[in-house]
């Protein structure tokens, strides 16, 4: 393989899992199956490395990498959906959302939202996108309203913020790069406004019941420079040319495009 991108290699089956192929597992028996091909030759390794934008991954014949017509859609999940391709339990899926949109397109969700977790989820074809959106080292904050239950104390948010690291590239003996901070408190609930660089699965409920608050209500309002704002809940748009440019600036990508 002749690596020519700056993107580092990753193994075949955690990249089809970051585009919401399936689970790990799933991914495993699709390479296994022999219904994923590297540059046109079949794999059977999920532990074979690709460079995405370099290598070229089909999946029951279908590019996940670069295709003809590039298409980003917002998506303001409301609670009770999935941010799957599919569901098992038969459950509706963000995919589900984007019908209209399809258009024989291969889509998949730029990340997850928990089932209970609103607000702002992007969905796309385009395959290195997507896992640059994804990764770590690009660092794409996220943004969230938190209404949380509990006591809350001014003495909690400090122990909230000493627990994450700022969103800076942290030291190596910070945490998690995030940042807690205090919205509005009212009768019965405080709001907080919680940004993630580094998230993992359920890691602002996690933190917030670290210190005794009980989240009641998660909405994801941003990612990165996309805003959920005037989009209503359960509603679904292409994002307008300025935002794709916006948002492929943030992970170095050409903005040029051949559709929204």
């Amino acid at each position: 393989m002749t690596v020519t991108s700056d993107t580092e290699p990753v193994r075949l089956n955690r990249f089809l899992a970051q585009l919401g192929v399936g689970s790990r597992r799933t991914c495993d028996e699709l390479i296994a199956a022999g219904k994923v091909r590297v540059d046109g030759k079949r794999v059977r390794t999920p532990g074979v490395k690709v460079v995405p934008g370099d290598n070229s991954v089909e999946v029951d014949g279908v590019r996940l990498d670069k295709p003809a017509r590039s298409l980003v859609l917002l998506l303001h999940k409301p609670t009770g959906v999935v941010s799957t391709v599919s569901d098992p339990e038969g459950r509706p899926t963000v995919i589900d959302m984007c019908k209209r949109f399809r258009n024989r397109m291969r889509l998949f969700p730029v990340g997850r939202l928990d089932i209970n977790t609103t607000g702002a989820l992007l969905v796309t074809n385009d395959g290195l996108l997507c896992y640059r959106l994804t990764h770590p080292r690009f660092g794409i904050p996220k943004s969230y309203l938190v209404r949380v239950r509990g006591g809350y104390s001014d003495t909690k948010l400090e122990r909230m913020q000493k627990m994450v690291g700022g969103l800076d590239p942290p030291a190596p003996s910070r945490r998690t790069r995030a940042s807690v901070e205090l919205v509005k408190r009212l009768d019965k609930v405080t709001i907080l406004k919680i940004t993630l660089v580094e998230g993992r699965n359920r890691q602002v409920r996690n933190l917030c019941d670290s210190v005794g608050l009980k989240v009641v209500k998660l909405k994801r309002t941003n990612f990165g420079p996309i805003s959920i704002r005037n989009v209503p809940l359960g509603s679904v748009r292409p994002l307008t040319k300025k935002e794709l440019e916006r948002l492929r600036r943030t992970v170095s990508i050409g903005a040029n495009t051949n559709g929204h």
